[in-house]
Parts: structure tokens; C-alpha cells; sequence
């Protein structure tokens, strides 16, 4: 990354951290309760003559200090610079809140109707959607929060999601002890109904708003930043394969391997998965392609002065192990790979073919019921149940739509051509692309 690279990227993030606080400010004045992340220190202002901005500033210098205490290294240059550059992201979101519920304050008279509050409810949370965004693009740095909780994690040796689940219910919680003890267990003005409603839009609207930030990209100049990166591994022909489900795909990725003289990849990348990650082959098997626990984590408990990418959920270190497994793969020799959004993983290797199979629905459901024996009911469950999930994890992790043609070198109907012409059509492809490829060289 170059210097004005990074020195744009700078000026996004904090751009973002000041949009968040606009985004929490807005939040807060509607009255309906404000975030999880913030719900404490604003309680503690309400009851104190420090502003929402200083406590949130002096929460977050006790939460900067405290990872000090849990360096294993305090002599670590890496680890103090990490430490320290927390101090002007607080600064700067803490000023962001104070400044912006003061005009605000100035701007909006006091609300009375319902409606009209939780209209502003609805606006803040989109604001914070966007600065979050915007920060999941900039990706340069960690705010107070995040790197607590991670420190706590590196401290006791624990999961990223169960400690950050913890920190913010504890937070949630002191927020709700002190509104009850200061106000006679009459009132808890930091915590109503507004903290789940505003909470849970944030994860899905921040997924709707990415996709569009593509200027921002073109604003850094440089390459995006990939998720996984393996070093300069070989480039070798490989044949990705993404489908729908009941469009025989892992048929017709053994009937190419044989064809082509190719080792195939399908299920034996699960055990791979699971030795790289110390999970059981049980469990990556039935979580590496759902986000059912991380997106709910992030749309209720998600920490709005955080890039999304940046914690590693049990889903994020499934996918990070299943990306390395397939670069190496790819790495040792020609091979033909099934799903696991393989063709973006390998996006960069010139020689990949990359294949996208597609069926109308009576093929589809006549394969499911005729090849793979399946009741009608199982088979309309798991035709919209692993389309869902495919699409969703592809989205969240490729940041793309997966029927997108444009992302592949061949979409063919496998219903509608057979499995065999499908076949017949990708080697022909794969052979022209390797010949090519031999002509250049």
C-alpha cells in the first residue's frame, strides 16, 4: 500500500468515526434509547455533569489502559503504536458525539410525538450504516472497543464472539443499574426500545450499503485488500464450479476431473478445514457456509465504531481456513473445485476457469427427487434453504451477488443441456484457456 494510499484511507476512516457520532447523536435524541455500545456512557452523563462526549472519551481511555495491563509484551513496539492509536479515534468519535448532539439539541425541539421520534430513530441508525461502511472500507485501524475485547480474548484465551457478547451485555447492563439507581428504579433513559430496533438495522443495512461504495475504492487508488493472503503461491488451471442446488454439480465435477485427468475437491476440503482450524470435521461441515450466528451477532450486538470484517466470528475463521485450503490446493496442481466461492478465492489466478451451473426449477426438483432420493418436502426445504445460505455467505464474503454472470467464464443450464454437454463444453474452455496461457508464456 502506498503512502497516499494509506493517507486516503486515513481520511476515510476518520470521516467515518465522525458520521458515527452524527449517526449516535441522532440516535440519542430521539429518546427512544440509544446503542448498546454507547448505552453506558450515556447513562453516566445523564446523571453527572460530564457530557455524553466526555464519558464516552474516559470509558474509552479506561478501556485503552486496561489492555496495556494485558500486554504479554510491554515492550512491544507493534502492540503500544496499536495501543496509542486508539487515542485520537476516541478523541474523534467522543468529540463527534458532544458536537453533534449539540446542534442537534439546537435544531430539533422537544419531541412529543412518537412517530416523529422514532423517524429520527430510523434516519440515525441509517447514518450509522453508512459510516460503518465506510469504515469496513478504510480498514486501517481499531477503535477502544474492538481492541479490548480482543485483548481480553489474546488475555484469557478465549472466542472473539463470546467476549465481545459479554462486554456488550455487561455494558447494556451497567447501563441499567445506574438509570435504576439514580433514578429510585423509576427510569433507564439509555436503554428503551429504540436500542433493539436501531440494532437491528444496522448489520443488514450496512450489507445493502457496502456494495454501492465502489467510488471509494476508486477514491484510494490502490487494490482492495483481500480477506486471505497466501504470498506468491503457483498459479495452476483449476476449474471452480458454483451452482444451485440439484443442478449435479459435484457429478459433473467428477465426471471433468476424470476427463481432464484432475484431482477433484469437493467434501475432502471439509477435513482440511477442520485441521486448520481445530474444529471438528462435524462442525465445520455444518457451519462453513452459514452466517446464521454472525449475523445475528453483528445485528444486535455489533459495536457501530467497528468495521464489521474485523472480528473473527467462528464463520470468519471457517471461511479464512477454507480460503487457505483452497489457495493451496490450487498452489499443488490442476484441480477442479465445488463451491466455497472458489472463484473468487482464486480470482487472481489467471488460468482458473471458472463455471456457474443453473437449472430451471422442474429439473432441479426432478434431480433431487430421482437422483438424490429425497421426499418432495425435503427437497423444496433444501432447494431454497442452501440457495439462501450460498447467496448469503457469497455476498458477505465475496461482497458480490453470486448469480452475477459477469463473475464467471461459462454459465450453462445443466437441465436443459445434460450434464455430459456440460462437460464437453467446459474442457474445451479449459483446454483454450491452457493453450493460451502456453502461447503467452
Amino acid at each position: 500500500m502506498t503512502r497516499a494510499e494509506l493517507t486516503k484511507r486515513y481520511i476515510v476512516f476518520f470521516l467515518s468515526l465522525w458520521i458515527n457520532g452524527f449517526g449516535v447523536s441522532l440516535v440519542t435524541i430521539a429518546a427512544l434509547g440509544t446503542t448498546p455500545i454507547s448505552s453506558a456512557w450515556y447513562e453516566i452523563s445523564l446523571h453527572t455533569p460530564l457530557t455524553f462526549g466526555m464519558v464516552t472519551m474516559l470509558g474509552n481511555l479506561i478501556l485503552i489502559t486496561s489492555q496495556y495491563f494485558m500486554l504479554q509484551d510491554k515492550k512491544d513496539k507493534k502492540a503500544l503504536w496499536g495501543l496509542f492509536s486508539q487515542i485520537p479515534a476516541t478523541l474523534l468519535f467522543s468529540v463527534s458525539i458532544d458536537v453533534n448532539m449539540f446542534i442537534l439539541q439546537s435544531l430539533i425541539p422537544d419531541l412529543h410525538f412518537y412517530l416523529y421520534r422514532f423517524a429520527l430513530l430510523i434516519i440515525g441508525s441509517l447514518i450509522l450504516s453508512f459510516g460503518v461502511a465506510l469504515e469496513v472500507k478504510a480498514d486501517v485501524a481499531l477503535v477502544a472497543g474492538e481492541a479490548f475485547v480482543k485483548a481480553v480474548c489474546v488475555f484469557l484465551h478465549k472466542e472473539f464472539g463470546l467476549i465481545k457478547t459479554c462486554f456488550d451485555l455487561s455494558l447494556v447492563l451497567l447501563a441499567v443499574i445506574i438509570g435504576l439507581a439514580c433514578t429510585h428504579f423509576t427510569e433507564v433513559a439509555s436503554v428503551r426500545e429504540g436500542t433493539l430496533v436501531g440494532a437491528l438495522m444496522v448489520g443488514p443495512c450496512v450489507r445493502l450499503i457496502a456494495p454501492h461504495l465502489g467510488f471509494v475504492d476508486k477514491f484510494f487508488g490502490g487494490k482492495q485488500a483481500v480477506f486471505v493472503s497466501e504470498g506468491d503461491l503457483a498459479f495452476n488451471p483449476v476449474i471452480t464450479i458454483s451452482r444451485e442446488y440439484g443442478c449435479g454439480g459435484r457429478v459433473l465435477g467428477k465426471k471433468l476431473a476424470k476427463k481432464l485427468n484432475l484431482k477433484f475437491y469437493d467434501s475432502e476440503i471439509i477435513t482440511l478445514i477442520a485441521k486448520e482450524t481445530g474444529y471438528s470435521e462435524e462442525y465445520a461441515s455444518r457451519n462453513e457456509n452459514r452466517l446464521d450466528n454472525a449475523l445475528l451477532y453483528q445485528m444486535i450486538m455489533q459495536d457501530y465504531s467497528t468495521p464489521l470484517d474485523k472480528s473473527l466470528s467462528k464463520q470468519d475463521a471457517l471461511y479464512v481456513a477454507s480460503a487457505k485450503v483452497i489457495r493451496k490446493l490450487a498452489s499443488e496442481g490442476p484441480c477442479v473445485i465445488v463451491g466455497r466461492g472458489a472463484d473468487d478465492i482464486l480470482k487472481d489466478n489467471p488460468l482458473c476457469v471458472k463455471i456457474r451451473l443453473f437449472a430451471s426449477f422442474e429439473s432441479k426438483l426432478d434431480r433431487c427427487l430421482n437422483t438424490y432420493h429425497l421426499t418432495k418436502e425435503k427437497a423444496l426445504k433444501a432447494m431454497n434453504l442452501f440457495d439462501k445460505r450460498r447467496a448469503e455467505h457469497y455476498a458477505h464474503y465475496a461482497n458480490a451477488d453470486i448469480n452475477d454472470i459477469h463473475r464467471y467464464d461459462l454459465v450453462l443450464d445443466s437441465g436443459a443441456i445434460g450434464l455430459e454437454e456440460c462437460c464437453n463444453l467446459i474442457c474445451d474452455l479449459f483446454k483454450h484457456k491452457a493453450n493460451n496461457a502456453v502461447q503467452k508464456a
